[in-house]
């Protein structure tokens, strides 16, 4: 792992060009979960980012996105425009797509795409990651991951 975090491409997005969607996304994700911090939101958008700029590189390693991190993902998919220019530059021309699922991610998945956050060189925030990185984990304090199925990255072609 390197000593030095650098952003990844999603976070230089959304510091940047995408900055408005960056601002959309946390304002969505304050309106639907009023017990989240600012400062926590702004860790939840950043660990979105980094996490989708992991998939658009290896889309079938199947990392692990929090239950907390999906509120940004949700907030994403309510924003289509944004959402599908942010995309598209990020992983040249191709999406994301969710797809509900129905189990979550286990500790160890977890442990794997942190690893993978850190060896790319972005860190990974613990207070985003920590909570569902438990073995016996339960109760209201528990945010499980889901996991990310390699076919979320398709290729996209429309037509304006």
């Amino acid at each position: 792992m390197s000593d030095t975090l650098t952003r990844s491409r999603g976070a230089e997005l959304l510091a940047g060009e995408f900055s408005e969607f960056a601002a959309d996304l946390a304002a969505d994700v304050a309106k639907e979960n009023p017990g989240f911090s600012a400062d926590y939101i702004a860790l939840l958008v950043t660990a979105w980012a980094d996490w989708a700029t992991l998939v658009a590189d290896d889309p079938h390693a199947g990392y692990a996105l929090t239950v907390d991190m999906d509120e940004v993902w949700h907030a994403a998919l309510r924003r289509t425009r944004k959402n599908f220019a942010f995309m598209s530059r990020l992983t040249g021309g191709r999406f994301i797509h969710h797809e509900p699922a129905d189990n979550y991610g286990t500790p160890d998945k977890i442990r794997e795409t942190v690893a993978a956050l850190q060896a790319a060189g972005y860190g990974a925030a613990p207070e985003v990651y920590s909570a569902a990185d438990t073995a016996d984990c339960s109760g209201s304090d528990c945010r499980p991951a889901a996991p990310c199925p390699g076919i979320d990255v398709a290729p996209i072609q429309l037509n304006a």
